[in-house]
């Protein structure tokens, strides 16, 4: 069986693409947020508004566990605060607008 392989969304109408490939996405009141496939030096998470422009990723956070040895990919719940499932067995709550760090729930 074939998984179609998204490189778009559809905001409002509009077809943002983003030339990778998308994992999951979710629009929060006026933010977009979306999660791509890893790709080694790209971020994995992009949090954008309304007009496109990037808000936050999670190349710039300390929180989102990147791993020299392999990359991490990031499962999205699409509620504010926003809850990430990493990898490594926590949720991570953050917030939706800048990315800062809430809480942190280890779920192992």
């Amino acid at each position: 069986m074939k998984i179609p392989i998204r490189r778009t969304i559809i905001v409002n109408g509009n077809e943002w693409d983003f030339g990778r490939t998308i994992h999951d996405a979710a629009l929060i009141d006026d933010t977009v947020i979306v999660t791509f496939v890893p790709d080694e030096g790209e971020p994995s998470i992009l949090a954008l508004d309304l007009d496109r422009k990037t808000l936050w990723s999670d190349l710039e956070l300390a929180h989102f566990p990147r791993d020299d040895d392999r990359l991490v990919m990031y499962s999205i719940a699409g509620e504010d605060p926003l809850s990430f499932y990493l990898d490594v067995g926590y949720i991570a709550r953050v917030d939706t607008k800048t990315g800062a760090l809430l809480e942190m729930q280890f779920v192992k």
